[in-house]
């Protein structure tokens, strides 16, 4: 299965890339898109919430 390169969850809405092609998951890949930094570890969750 795709694991994200930064916070090795395998469960995600959709799998974004970062700048080398390595698997993101959702939250991962916008943090980073929009702070230019990676998401940090702190903030993973293990629940996905709807809404």
């Amino acid at each position: 299965p795709t694991v994200c390169t930064n916070c090795q969850t395998t469960n995600t809405p959709l799998w974004r890339r970062d700048a080398e092609g390595n698997p993101l998951c959702n939250a991962c890949g916008l943090f980073f898109k929009l702070h230019g930094v990676v998401r940090p570890l702190s903030l993973k969750t293990d629940v996905i919430k709807k809404r």
